[in-house]
């Protein structure tokens, strides 16, 4: 009979082969592969603009948030995301696809990784900023329905995650090679701006 750590394995394996499962795989692979690695804290609009790009650039969206969801309908804590996230990324670079990496990148954790399989692979890395104003983010949090959220209980508890994760935020020193401000109408014009801007750095 397997101990409760091998059962959990067991499940987090399974959730691990379902999120890859369900996958949207581009038809076909970058000439040039990338990982586009986004910093923003919650609420500012990183998945608004990770699909969009990861659209257009033919790359695999890796989402934190979907992969916690499938832990969290699974009564388990959410410690095992970034070791699958980790996995799935690896894996998909191997295979020679370009990748988006759909959490915020702002953790010393996450760049150490993305750095080191950078060096490992030759894989490029592609750091962008999702940095609308504070006062957009708030305002967002507190006007957002959590009767449909699984992931905070209210708005003060967004909002104290938000507040957790900002010192991460401060002095960054990243290549960012666009910034998003998600606050303002012409986000639309901006993410096409950001597509030619990533084309020509990766030689699409």
């Amino acid at each position: 009979m397997p101990t409760r750590a091998e059962s959990t394995n067991l499940i987090v394996n399974a959730v691990a082969s379902q999120y890859e499962n369900d996958l949207v795989i581009p038809d076909h692979k970058p000439k040039n592969q990338f990982i586009l690695c986004p910093v923003g804290l919650v609420g500012a609009g990183k998945t608004t603009v990770l699909k969009p790009l990861s659209e257009k650039l033919s790359l695999v969206i890796i989402s934190g948030d979907e992969i916690r969801k499938l832990l969290y309908d699974r009564g388990l804590s959410f410690n095992d995301t970034w070791k699958i996230r980790q996995s799935l990324i690896k894996k998909l670079v191997l295979e020679g696809y370009g990748v988006a990496h759909d959490s915020d990148c702002a953790t010393p954790e996450t760049q150490q990784f993305l750095k080191v399989l950078a060096m490992n692979t030759g894989i490029r890395l592609i750091w962008i900023h999702i940095n609308p104003p504070e006062k957009f983010i708030i305002n967002k949090l507190m006007s957002y329905d959590y009767s449909r959220s699984w992931l905070f209980q209210d708005s003060k508890h967004a909002i104290q995650n938000y507040y957790q994760r900002k010192p991460l935020h401060k002095n960054l020193n990243l290549p960012f090679l666009y910034t998003f401000d998600t606050s303002k109408e012409n986000l639309p014009q901006q993410i096409d701006e950001a597509i030619k801007v990533i084309g020509t750095e990766v030689g699409f």
